[in-house]
């Protein structure tokens, strides 16, 4: 099933980190905070299973064609 929010515009990869880390969700949502805080525009975390990784994800919007 595809991300919503990474199909409502262009998903630009910010950051991956390894699931087998303990620590790796916590490590991606600080760094989605961050991204958020940075530059205006969604952000958000998801696992990805093909790679086995948390993703840290901004979608850019798609341009609308004149």
């Amino acid at each position: 099933m595809a991300c919503r929010e990474c199909t409502a515009g262009h998903p630009v990869l910010l950051g991956s980190y390894p699931a087998g880390d303990t620590r790796a969700s916590l490590v991606a949502a600080h760094r989605a905070t961050q991204a958020r805080n940075e530059a205006p525009g969604p952000v958000h975390v998801h696992y990805d299973a093909t790679h086995d990784t948390f993703a840290v994800i901004r979608t850019d919007p798609q341009e609308i064609p004149a």
